[in-house]
């Protein structure tokens, strides 16, 4: 009877024993599972402050560029608000060259002459016949003398330009290549006396001619032609110094 009860006695203690051993290593087996999920969530909490912390810095840098931006804008408002001024300085300086081109070219406006305003630039038309003979682009004594009257406007205002176009009729001319080249040389030759007789400065003035093309009457009669062969002056503001100005406001 006493060897039976000890035997179930061990059985139970082995019984008991194997139970605990199995739990142990359920338990084992969970821990370690558990480290692995903590590992996992560790190394997401850290991905996550690192986006955290670029998105910070990338945050300070879009906010300093916003500012810059507004600096920008602002600054180009502001000057953008200069320019405006000066053009509307400018237009009305403008008004007043063109009254004063009117009053200098009174002599020559009983002949076809003409002084308009249009798009902000200053137009003066002079028949050829005051500066040059039949196909010649050498200016008379007269003829450099009459440009006096253009030099003062542009003394007075030192912010104009000057293109001085020259034009022909359709009638061919001897001794010279066609009637464009010695439109172009026309207009050089007026340039040329500005520059080197009343010291105007080069860099405002500019030599062209447009030849038979930019016709203002019919070249079919002798009135319309002599129309047509005119020197041409366009005044107009300096856009680069009108932009200095904008920036020394």
């Amino acid at each position: 009877m006493k060897q039976t009860i000890i035997i179930l006695a061990a059985a139970g203690i082995i019984f008991s024993s194997c139970s605990t051993g199995k739990k142990l290593k359920a338990a084992t087996a969970e821990n370690e599972t558990l480290k692995g999920q903590v590992e996992t969530l560790n190394k997401q909490v850290a991905e996550d402050q690192n986006a955290i912390s670029q998105l910070k810095a990338e945050n300070i840098q879009y906010g300093n560029e916003a500012e810059d931006c507004r600096k920008v804008k602002a600054a180009m408002a502001h000057r953008m608000e200069n320019l405006d001024k000066a053009l509307a300085e400018y237009g009305t300086s403008m008004k007043q060259i063109q009254e004063k081109a009117a009053a200098a070219i009174a002599k020559f406006q009983e002949d076809g002459g003409d002084v308009t305003y249009r798009n902000g630039l200053i137009h003066i038309n002079i028949l050829d016949k005051y500066f040059f003979k039949s196909g010649s682009s050498t200016i008379g004594v007269k003829g450099r003398e009459s440009l006096n009257m253009l030099a003062e406007v542009m003394r007075q205002f030192p912010a104009v330009t000057a293109t001085i176009v020259g034009h022909t009729d359709t009638l061919p001319v001897k001794g010279v290549g066609d009637n464009w080249s010695l439109s172009v040389e026309r207009g050089a030759a007026v340039v040329r006396v500005l520059h080197d007789l009343y010291n105007i400065n080069p860099s405002r003035l500019t030599a062209a001619g447009k030849g038979k093309y930019s016709p203002k009457a019919n070249n079919d009669t002798p009135e319309g032609r002599e129309k047509n062969r005119r020197i041409e002056i366009i005044l107009s503001p300096d856009m680069a110094r009108l932009w200095e100005l904008s920036e020394d406001k």
